[in-house]
């Protein structure tokens, strides 16, 4: 059974996931509808970076950016 924090990154994790699969990249920053996925992603790239975040996470995040546009890759993952 998933933790309430668990449930919450997976929604969030699932949220992103849809809004690239519907544009092939990252919500723009300029746009205040979308700005908490994309503050999530980075704050997520951030964890990756500090080897915060478990393997599991790490292969979900690498999923995403594989679903971006090639020019904007995902960057500081081990």
């Amino acid at each position: 059974m998933m933790s309430v924090r668990e449930e919450k990154w997976m929604e969030k994790y699932q949220e992103l996931k849809l809004y690239i699969l519907a544009h092939g990249h990252l919500p723009d920053k300029k746009k205040v509808e979308n700005r908490g996925l994309l503050n999530w992603w980075k704050y997520n790239k951030k964890c990756v970076k500090q080897g915060k975040l478990d393997a599991d996470k790490v292969a979900l995040l690498r999923t995403l950016s594989d679903m971006r546009d090639e020019s904007l890759p995902f960057t500081n993952c081990p």
